[in-house]
């Protein structure tokens, strides 16, 4: 046996080893290779499964703040109209009072003179004044506050 495998020149030998090496390492790469594509194909799948269920949680959640921001306007909206009607009631009943108190002598004053009761006059016109000023800048505050939010929604896409 030894005699036959002397018979293989030694060139034979070295490419024979180095043939056999390339077929092992051929293999090895390979296998690295198909567990790569595996890896890859996993990591896609889960990423998609992932940019899924991230995409409907968001529209989910942008759903919820939007219906919530709705509700919260209606109710803003519903209040600064109801204290809109409040101030025009109350600067009517301010009126009312101021007109009443003019014309009853006993609420003039002690003395009843048309001094006090120009005095008086003045002071709830200027009582008044005051109150409406004050009431038309809040109502002012709020309308640009309401513009406020509408720029920052129209900015936003809501």
């Amino acid at each position: 046996m030894a005699a036959l495998l002397a018979l293989i020149p030694t060139k034979d030998w070295f490419i024979g080893v180095a043939f056999a090496i390339a077929v092992v390492l051929g293999w090895h790469y390979y296998d690295k290779y198909e567990s790569a594509v595996e890896y890859r194909t996993k990591v896609e799948a889960e990423s998609k499964v992932a940019l899924e269920t991230a995409n409907k949680t968001i529209a989910d959640l942008t759903t919820a703040y939007n219906a919530g921001l709705k509700a919260n306007e209606a109710i803003y909206e519903n209040e600064l109209q109801n204290a809109a009607v409040q101030h025009t009631a109350d600067t009517e009943r301010l009126r009312v009072q101021a007109a009443a108190r003019g014309a009853d002598p006993v609420l003039q004053g002690a003395s009843g003179t048309a001094a006090e009761a120009a005095a008086w006059a003045g002071l709830l016109g200027r009582v008044e004044g005051i109150s409406g000023r004050l009431a038309d800048a809040l109502r002012q505050d709020d309308a640009a506050a309401a513009e406020c939010w509408r720029d920052r929604d129209s900015l936003s896409g809501k």
